[in-house]
């Protein structure tokens, strides 16, 4: 059954339908008799002509109302009469990053589904959220990334979205309709479903596809992933997962190779706090054991007038060490020896612009650290403006691979060259001058490091270990619990 509509919602503050877009959209238009692309906003020239050239109708709009607002537009664009003429009506947005999986394979198996009235891709499962109220109840509902709808459910469907109010904010978008649409629905006898299996994971994850989007793609062959598991807060992350779970789908991702995930990566990076995305995806490497070809070394006076980089080549920079005395002395411990080791991890990862070394492993460091970030962040940000860097910056967290000692640099992240190095502080520029070209920084430890690292965590949790311990640990994990039933993302 191809005689679909598809409303493909979309929205990206610069008006870029980046490469994971249209790599969805083109894998739903062979889906689809026709796909409706929706733009909140003004799209810039390249993605414009690009749909041009695709066939595909464009209806650009003003950002109001978040997907709800696009999607009502949408249908009033396309009238009733001619929504009546479609099988199957498809509402999806770009928060899904994919196909990973054959699209025909997922919609023959609903198509077998002909005693639905309606069918999404995924579920969250019921839960309460001050975000919601007083009693803040959250049905189970299919999330509103994809949601398809048929013919018998059509005309309270129309009348739904023209009663629809205008969401002002992302809890009124769940709030007036995510949370609502399922129960509305239902509780008038239309029969739904979702591609993921209702029931294998009610007991594991409140909302699954980002709790182990890894696993619902290999057991269930989902064939759409959120954007978001790169960059969602990472406190998040730890609530409900073990803080692995973008960090396994990208390694699966990349071995599959059926999907442009660094395209997506470099996509997310100019607009998403590199901080976050560092944790997501555990931007730490250790050293490796081989010696490679050195990098360029930059001199003080090149750093000092500016520098135009070879894209092809990797370049050394000698940061200041910016602390006296004992601390000096282990910030010089994390420095690489001039053999070439480090570099080789450029050719290991395509994406990676900036590469510093990890922090010390001494809490005096990683305060004065956090003091240091603190005083240089106004300059830092007044340069920002200088250069027109337009990324975003989190204040409470230092930039991976900045805090002094040498830094390794792709030449490729740098296509307009390194601005003028004044002072100490402009050389926390080159990871975001990185980042805007869609580079990330990570930082690189030794093996006797790494292990040290995990000993620091073993004793960090050594008091859990005994009777009291273990009591405040499991009151711990019980409240987190019940707040991951509470604020689970949708």
């Amino acid at each position: 059954m191809n005689n679909r509509l598809v409303i493909y919602f979309h929205y990206d503050p610069r008006g870029q339908a980046d490469t994971a877009c249209r790599f969805a959209v083109q894998a739903m238009r062979k889906q689809a008799r026709v796909l409706l692309f929706v733009h909140n906003g003004t799209l810039d020239t390249d993605s414009r002509a690009w749909l041009e050239r695709q066939n595909i109708p464009v209806l650009e709009r003003e950002n109001e109302g978040l997907d709800v607002g696009a999607y009502r537009q949408a249908l009033l664009h396309i009238g009733q009469e001619e929504l009546r003429t479609f099988d199957e009506v498809v509402l999806m947005n770009y928060t899904l990053a994919g196909p990973v999986r054959p699209l025909e394979e997922m919609f023959a198996r609903m198509d077998s589904r002909q005693e639905l009235d309606f069918w999404g891709l995924s579920r969250h499962y019921a839960m309460r959220s001050r975000r919601f109220g007083k009693n803040g109840f959250v049905p189970e509902h299919i999330q509103s990334h994809f949601i398809a709808v048929r013919p018998r459910m059509y005309e309270d469907f129309w009348a739904y979205w023209q009663k629809m109010e205008l969401p002002r904010s992302y809890e009124d978008s769940v709030r007036l309709h995510e949370t609502r649409f399922t129960e509305y629905f239902s509780a008038l006898g239309y029969r739904w479903d979702t591609v993921v299996d209702g029931d294998a994971w009610r007991d594991l994850f409140v909302n699954p596809i980002m709790g182990c989007p890894r696993e619902l793609i290999e057991r269930e062959s989902c064939p759409f992933f959120k954007r978001r598991s790169f960059f969602t807060p990472y406190a998040d992350e730890l609530r409900r997962t073990d803080g692995c779970a973008a960090a396994r789908l990208y390694e699966f991702l990349k071995k599959e190779d059926t999907f442009p995930v660094d395209d997506l990566i470099r996509s997310l990076l100019p607009t998403q706090p590199l901080a976050q995305m560092s944790r997501n995806l555990h931007w730490h490497y250790l050293l490796p054991q081989e010696t490679g070809e050195k990098p360029v070394s930059l001199t003080a006076q090149q750093l000092e007038n500016g520098a135009v980089l070879s894209p092809e080549k990797i370049y050394s920079v000698q940061t200041p060490l910016r602390s006296k005395g004992v601390l000096r002395w282990y910030e010089q411990q994390m420095i690489w020896p001039d053999d070439g080791a480090a570099a080789t991890l450029f050719a290991r990862y395509p994406v990676l612009g900036v590469l510093g070394p990890a922090m010390p492993l001494y809490l005096p460091a990683v305060q004065a650290e956090g003091k240091c970030w603190k005083k240089d962040l106004p300059h830092l940000q007044a340069r920002m403006r200088e250069l027109g860097l337009k990324i975003p910056l989190d204040p409470e967290m230092p930039l991976p691979g900045s805090s002094g000692g040498c830094l390794l640099l792709r030449g490729a992240a740098f296509p307009q060259g390194l601005p003028p190095i004044h002072c100490d502080a402009d050389f926390r520029l080159l990871p975001l001058i990185a980042q805007q070209n869609g580079y990330y920084s990570a930082d690189a430890r030794t093996w006797l490091q790494a292990a040290a690292c995990a000993d620091v965590h073993e004793v960090a949790l050594q008091p859990t270990l005994t009777l009291s311990g273990a009591g405040k640990l499991l009151a711990r994990r019980i409240k987190h619990t019940l707040l991951s039933r509470k604020e689970g993302d949708e």
